[in-house]
């Protein structure tokens, strides 16, 4: 259950989703250990399970989740848009 932000320099309290990002990660036959995935599916060992995790509003601005068994969820950074010269397409981004 996802009860904080993923990033561990936030732990925002999850109340709801408006305003964050939900991420949903599937695994295939988690084996222990399983870094960040919940002791209940890793000890029922399915053969595909989904986990989820929240980033709050503001840390979803500026990061998004990786997720491997290996190292378990990561916060990483976001990258910045690509440089457009395409001036329909700089219109189009400087009207949003």
């Amino acid at each position: 259950m996802i009860t904080e932000c993923s990033n561990p320099q936030c732990g925002k309290p999850f109340h709801y989703l408006r305003g964050g990002q939900l991420y949903r990660f599937d695994v295939r036959r988690p084996v222990e250990p399983c870094r960040d995935v919940p002791n209940a599916i890793c000890a029922s060992k399915p053969s595909q399970a989904s986990v989820f995790f929240w980033l709050c509003g503001d840390c979803s601005h500026q990061h998004s989740l990786r997720f491997s068994l290996r190292e378990g969820i990561s916060v990483v950074p976001l990258e910045p848009l690509p440089e457009v010269n395409d001036p329909v397409v700089t219109r189009a981004v400087a009207a949003e």
